[in-house]
């Protein structure tokens, strides 16, 4: 079975654990968190950086700072995971949902205007793949409108635009190490405060609404309870996994880049001749996270799912549009037509993972390419 996805390999790991159990101080020090922030620094050198347990973690310490409450609303994609919207609803925030553009798989800048109202407060960007080409159309909406905007970089570790890391672009960025993502501590996030202006406050929501940090940089003689809070850290058996994983990064993300173009390269033929499209086609390029097709109609990826489990291949779908789920119409409201049900019942992601095969990946291929040869040998026959 070629699997849509793999566990993670981290060959240092059961050696860092011996360290960080050879001394109590180790854990008081999180020395595996500040070794691998330091690592994160070099990619993010003007963002003030917070290792959380998870992605979502990450969002909910945003929603903290940005004191959302009942009657504020939150731009943001319908095609997204649970935890974009979850982070802000559990404060009393309507969601108001935005279309996709079948172009990017991420919100379609241009129906913005038409979510905006005196109650907006944000407006969060999801970078589908860990691509953005069109960031810049949000900065400006969002300057012009005094909005706060978030980058919901969970896929986009290792990728950057003009320059600047995704995720350190916006106010606040999220990315995420969960054991799916290109990078990984089996279960782990980063939280990117680039409003300097919430820098204070990151820090005591991080330390469970303490001034702590203060404390620690000898401000305080003591520190005590400030302001709301959480147990938002990353733990340390984590965060000795991510730094393993760190010390790897570029040999990670260009392995993930060369299968990635490998699909391209073998697959282009099908989207050329009309039978599949490829997202982000001309990204390709910067594609870290995943290759995803889209197909003509939902049948005929049911079909194709179909075939390739045949052949002993996994291949999954993505999102639920969260606009036509049951809590998403209770609590928010959409803007947009059909595109993200359209998307929704029409992408199919293929495997990759860092234990798949060069082979494995022309495998792959060489199945879809049979699927769509069946299906014009049997069109052509009359079946």
């Amino acid at each position: 079975m070629i699997h849509f996805n793999s566990s993670v390999s981290s060959p240092l790991y059961l050696s860092h654990l011996q360290e960080l159990n050879a001394d109590y101080s180790n854990y008081r020090n999180k020395i595996f968190s500040q070794r691998s922030l330091s690592i994160l620094a070099n990619r993010y050198p003007k963002s003030d950086l917070f290792l959380c347990s998870s992605a979502t973690d990450a969002l909910e310490m945003v929603a903290l700072m940005l004191n959302i409450q009942v009657g504020d609303e939150i731009i943001m994609p319908s095609f997204t995971f649970v935890s974009t919207a979850n982070a802000f609803v559990s404060h009393g925030a309507t969601p108001v949902f935005i279309d996709v553009d079948p172009e990017t798989g991420s919100i379609d800048a241009s129906l913005l205007v038409q979510a905006l109202s005196e109650k907006t407060k944000a407006v969060v960007l999801m970078h589908y793949l860990g691509i953005c080409p069109n960031i810049s159309q949000f900065q400006s909406f969002c300057q012009e409108h005094q909005l706060y905007l978030i980058e919901d970089a969970a896929m986009g570790f290792g990728n950057e635009i003009d320059g600047r890391s995704l995720g350190s672009i916006g106010d606040f960025g999220v990315v995420s190490f969960d054991i799916t993502k290109q990078l990984s501590a089996v279960q782990g996030g980063l939280l990117l405060v680039n409003n300097k202006s919430f820098q204070q406050r990151a820090k005591q929501i991080y330390h469970i609404g303490t001034n702590r940090d203060a404390f620690e940089q000898g401000e305080k003689p003591y520190y005590e309870w400030v302001d709301v809070g959480s147990k938002f850290q990353m733990n340390e058996l984590n965060a000795a996994f991510l730094y393993d994983q760190l010390t790897q990064q570029d040999e990670l993300l260009s392995t993930r880049t060369k299968m990635i173009r490998l699909y391209y390269d073998q697959l282009v033929q099908l989207e050329e001749e009309g039978f599949l499209r490829i997202l982000l086609s001309t990204h390709m390029n910067e594609a870290v996270h995943g290759f995803v097709i889209v197909l003509p109609s939902p049948q005929i990826r049911f079909t194709l799912m179909s075939f390739l489990k045949e052949n002993q291949i996994e291949a999954m779908f993505h999102y639920i549009p969260l606009h036509s789920s049951e809590m998403g119409r209770k609590c928010g409201r959409f803007i947009g037509g059909n595109r993200t049900d359209e998307l929704a019942t029409t992408i199919l992601r293929l495997p990759v993972h860092l234990n798949l095969t060069h082979a494995q990946v022309l495998r792959v291929c060489e199945v879809i390419h049979s699927f769509f040869k069946k299906a014009v040998d049997d069109e052509t026959s009359g079946e």
